[in-house]
């Protein structure tokens, strides 16, 4: 792929602008692709980045300022080469309409979703369709500022685990801006960054303040045993762990869950410092949304459990509570005492 090649990063959330920020100082012809207030700020500001532990706007002292070349339609790039999809799943259908007509044989798409239903969602499209998993946690703080707790990699691959070329096109164009690996086997990937997402539940159900519970031993109880049911569903399902930098392993998700927390809590009280944010509550508290990717991550993993007829009590009751919670008009979140005694009522 030619260093000039025309890269899009369709959606400005946490996700599409840091792969921007970073693409951009590299890549001449990179393109974010949003509309509306966003657009409008990172045009006349340019997008501001920051690299933090954690949410905090007294963090922004470090920022950089990085000019974004913005597009408001696909239509204002002739013959992009690769079109990177930063959006939920539940955009997917209205985009794959709008970029179908601009896609050409030879025109990479990347689905960056959380989940496996990208792959059903974006099969309409006549070319090269690969996917990414992102190794670093980021947010947005408001349109054109977004923070990240550090610049991590972007791991791609293709559920066929075909595409070689393509892999390689993307890996090496990207290397320039964020390091950017090759999965040998995308299943093993998508299905290990799957299971960490199923903690997006649990603190959004939590509400935004939730790393400020007065109960942590409750939420690791939780967190750990909605872990530990997933681990044992994807095993059942034939998937093998594929270690991610930045996340942690199955090995110590399962301490978490079996060891004493005398033994354990130290170390999950660090990481529970470290969230910030996911993308699903930033869809209930900042979009007021009522779709989220609960389905796509927790609801799917249940699918795996009743397929191999596995009970999976805990994150069962997470899932009902978030089916429950997230529809309610001025939610702003449950106590972890209430969510356990819930969990345990059922």
């Amino acid at each position: 792929m030619k260093r000039n090649s025309k890269i899009i990063i369709y959606g400005a959330g946490a996700i599409g602008s840091t792969l921007a920020a970073w693409l951009s100082e590299k890549h001449e012809h990179t393109y974010l692709l949003c509309r509306g207030e966003s657009a409008k700020r990172i045009r006349e500001k340019g997008l501001k980045i920051y690299s933090s532990p954690h949410p905090d706007p007294i963090h922004r002292k470090g920022s950089k300022i990085v000019p974004i070349k913005v597009i408001e339609s696909i239509d204002e790039v002739e013959n992009p080469n690769v079109i990177a999809l930063a959006v939920k799943n539940y955009s997917l259908p209205t985009i794959v309409k709008n970029i179908e007509r601009k896609i050409k044989n030879d025109t990479i798409v990347i689905g960056l979703q959380n989940g496996l239903k990208n792959q059903d969602l974006l099969s309409p499209i006549k070319a090269n369709v690969i996917y990414g998993v992102l190794a670093y946690n980021s947010w947005m703080d408001e349109p054109g500022v977004v923070g990240f707790q550090q610049k991590g990699g972007l791991i791609i691959g293709s559920y066929t685990n075909s595409k070689e070329q393509e892999l390689k096109d993307v890996a090496s164009l990207f290397n320039k801006g964020i390091e950017t690996f090759i999965a040998k086997d995308w299943r093993n990937v998508a299905h290990t960054k799957l299971l960490i997402n199923l903690s997006n539940s649990i603190t959004t159900l939590l509400g935004k303040n939730f790393q400020s519970t007065k109960r942590p031993d409750l939420l690791q109880k939780i967190i750990s045993n909605m872990m530990l049911e997933g681990i044992n569903i994807l095993k059942a399902e034939g998937i093998v762990e594929e270690r991610i930098k930045g996340l942690p392993s199955w090995t110590l998700l399962k301490a978490s869950a079996v060891l004493p927390q005398l033994i354990t809590a130290p170390l999950f009280r660090k990481n529970l410092k470290k969230m910030g944010m996911s993308s699903m509550a930033q869809d209930i508290f900042k979009r007021n949304a009522s779709d989220t990717e609960l389905d796509d991550i927790n609801g799917y993993m249940l699918s795996l459990a009743d397929k191999h007829r596995m009970t999976a009590p805990y994150n069962h009751a997470v899932y009902r509570l978030c089916k429950e919670q997230f529809g309610k008009a001025g939610f702003v979140g449950m106590s972890v005492e209430d969510v356990w005694q819930e969990i345990n009522s059922k």
